[in-house]
């Protein structure tokens, strides 16, 4: 594992430069790969060509947010399945998403996100928290987590976020429930650099405090009264976890709308590749799930050009398949105790 984790790391640093490069590159207005690098600089220095106007005003403030919201969801379900112990847990699959999404949708459907830009961010939070307090209360026994009640809370407690969120649609006119809808599906046309600053400002605070807990992660894994044992603070670990995770993925849904499965996939490829540990996981699924998001968003960009299919439908294509293998993985290895 130590010989492999320099290579891992190099492969995940020359993937992300290919999805970066690809992003920019590729689109209605065909950027020259080698055109970037002064595109951008002639945008920054008040020159506004059309090449320079497309990279620096379009897709570079997309790239931004995708790769930043991609890291946020990455290592948010990475954290989220070390808390839970098990390997179904993801920001969408527990409904933390639907709750930042009826947040989010709960804002505009008031009108305060048109007065204040920081309140859409602030809805997501604290319904984000408040479903991840919820989901974790209905599927824990005894201080234990099963998982099997873990995702049915999920599934319920999304499924009753979404139901209100489609009251609020059928109540709304037409405008308002236009620009609903994007968080429904998750997209990110549109993207702007104060969202950039906004979630690079968010990122920049939580993931270095989530490998502050690496240690305690690891240690919370093998069981909770051994990481007692060894002097873990267990409960408090967990609500700082969870409220980290709940900004996270609650300021990414507000920024990006609703796109799962990144924080399942992504951890779970990367753990074959690094290990378990989380000094090494955390760092790995941040750079995982910002090229996941980007080499997706590409994808919805250009597979029916020129229409553009949101980058949650394509998420969604590639984690229903691996979660239901894994699943199915884990029910066979439950019938064989």
């Amino acid at each position: 594992m130590r010989c492999r984790r320099p290579l891992a790391f190099a492969l995940l640093g020359l993937a992300l430069c290919v999805a970066v490069a690809l992003e920019i590159g590729i689109g209605p207005v065909y950027i020259p790969f080698w055109h970037i690098p002064g595109d951008t600089i002639a945008y920054a220095s008040g020159h506004r060509s059309l090449d320079a106007i497309v990279v620096g005003a379009i897709r570079w403030p997309r790239l931004l947010v995708a790769l930043l919201a991609g890291a946020a969801l990455a290592v948010a379900g990475c954290v989220l399945q070390a808390i839970f112990k098990n390997p179904m847990s993801d920001p969408g699959v527990i409904g933390v998403s639907s709750g930042g999404a009826l947040g989010a949708v709960l804002t505009i459907a008031l009108g305060w996100s048109n007065k204040w830009l920081w309140v859409t961010p602030v809805g997501s939070f604290v319904c984000g928290l408040a479903v991840v307090v919820l989901i974790y209360r209905l599927s824990t026994f005894g201080r234990r987590t099963n998982l099997y009640a873990l995702l049915l809370a999920g599934v319920a407690v999304g499924s009753l976020c979404s139901a209100i969120i489609t009251a609020i649609l059928d109540m709304s006119p037409l405008q308002t429930m236009e620009q609903m809808m994007f968080w429904l599906f998750g997209g990110l046309d549109g993207s702007n650099w104060h969202e950039t600053f906004i979630l690079a400002i968010v990122d920049g605070v939580v993931l270095p405090a989530f490998l502050t807990l690496a240690w305690a992660l690891d240690i919370m894994v093998t069981g909770e009264e051994h990481a007692e044992g060894v002097g873990v603070a267990v409960q408090r670990v967990k609500q700082i976890a969870l409220g980290l995770c709940a900004l996270v993925v609650g300021v990414s849904v507000s920024t990006t709308g609703v796109i799962s499965f990144v924080g399942l996939i992504v951890p779970h490829v990367l753990r074959y590749l690094v290990g378990p540990r989380h000094r090494y996981l955390i760092p790995a699924c941040a750079l995982g799930g910002a090229t996941l998001l980007a080499l997706s968003d590409l994808v919805a960009r250009t597979v029916v050009a020129p229409v553009e299919l949101n980058v949650g439908i394509v998420t969604s294509c590639l984690g229903a398949p691996f979660f239901l293998f894994l699943l199915f993985q884990h029910g066979r290895s439950w019938r064989r105790r």
